[in-house]
């Protein structure tokens, strides 16, 4: 149980923190032990008593951030946003190369058909032209 509640935590904070992955990597090692520790010196440790040692995930995020710089902060979420921007960007790629794929094959699978019928004194025409099969 308290391996369990020392991976949440440290997963709810890392999700809290936005500096470079070295900085990240250091700052969650020393987190993890100071937790370890704590665990250790308690026989069943709990939610709360994790929580009244250390604040909340959130808490301990900010913490951290504020010893940060502005510029490693707005570089982390630079790369964030480029990121996000390009999976963005490739999702509607995707999307209409999908819809241009599935309008092709239905048009190659069915095809379309184009009906003339003509009326004329002497006889009637009725021409069926099946396109694209």
């Amino acid at each position: 149980m308290t391996e369990k509640l020392i991976r949440q935590y440290l997963k709810e904070t890392k999700k809290n923190v936005a500096c470079s992955a070295k900085r990240k990597r250091a700052f969650l090692a020393q987190l993890e032990a100071g937790l370890r520790e704590l665990a250790q010196e308690t026989d069943d440790l709990t939610a709360e008593q994790l929580t009244e040692a250390f604040g909340t995930p959130q808490q301990q995020a900010q913490s951290f951030m504020e010893t940060l710089d502005a510029k490693e902060i707005k570089k982390a979420f630079g790369w964030k946003k480029v990121v996000l921007i390009g999976v963005i960007a490739a999702l509607l790629i995707w999307g209409v190369v999908m819809v241009t794929v599935l309008i092709d094959s239905h048009v190659a699978s069915h095809g379309y058909s184009k009906v003339v019928i003509s009326d004329t004194m002497d006889e009637d025409i009725i021409i069926l032209d099946d396109v694209g099969k």
